[in-house]
């Protein structure tokens, strides 16, 4: 057995990932020496950490140990679980929010950060994002597979699944007892409104002030386009 321990987090856009990462930073673990909001980087460039194979990934978490990294964020894909999973110094966290409506807190942070020019629900699943897309849960566990069993398989091999909803008291068992005042909510933020008011979109700025929050149409059908992360989100609560 090892005295080393690396929390591995499967960040899930817009699913209370940015608080998780500020509460972990704020409890004095250790992060790659360059990375962003927890992802490593490397000369300016992530670190496709989905994108390595077992052995690839057993030897980044080797130079982690080296490094003395503690807490390392994987963001835009789903890594070799089973892998992460067979090794005795990661634990696995992740956190989950009901997928509609993030998918919705999704779509109107990029759409007031000026972040997508879908200038609709149907647009902004057409762009080709992962986190812009349909089923993203599934995706990101089954590693792109639309893979209901698969995804099930993998979130098996957590060690924590923090459901937002439920409240975030399993951060504790970390030893994270010191709060983070950090939050990512869609609105509320100043620079978020200068950065409207520079780029001259009065009327996203006039509806960013009313804290206006745009839905998905019900032609769209979002529930259906979303069966298998609901099935999975509700798993999980069960």
């Amino acid at each position: 057995m090892t005295d080393y321990r690396l929390v591995w987090f499967q960040h899930l856009h817009k699913a209370a990932g940015t608080y998780v990462i500020r509460r972990a930073m704020a409890n004095g673990e250790t992060f790659w020496p360059e990375h962003s909001n927890g992802n490593p980087r490397v000369d300016g460039q992530l670190v496709p950490l989905w994108e390595m194979s077992s052995d690839q990934l057993t030897s980044f978490i080797d130079e982690c140990e080296e490094k003395g990294v503690t807490f390392v964020a994987c963001e835009w894909g789903g890594p070799d679980f089973q892998t992460l999973a067979n090794d005795e110094r990661v634990t696995l966290l992740t956190c989950m929010r009901q997928p509609i409506k993030r998918f919705i807190s999704n779509y109107n942070y990029d759409h007031y950060l000026v972040l997508t020019k879908a200038r609709s629900y149907a647009e902004y699943l057409k762009e080709g994002h992962l986190h812009s897309s349909s089923e993203y849960y599934t995706k990101i566990f089954a590693r792109g597979k639309l893979d209901l069993e698969l995804a099930k398989s993998n979130l098996g091999l957590f060690d924590h699944v923090i459901v937002a909803e439920d409240g975030m008291d399993t951060l504790n068992e970390f030893g994270w007892h010191k709060e983070s005042d950090t939050t990512h909510p869609t609105f509320g933020d100043k620079k978020r409104a200068m950065v409207l008011l520079a780029k001259l979109r009065w009327f996203r700025l006039f509806n960013y002030l009313k804290k206006k929050k745009y839905l998905p149409p019900e032609e769209l059908k979002i529930n259906d386009l979303n069966k298998l992360d609901l099935e999975l989100y509700d798993s999980m609560r069960r």
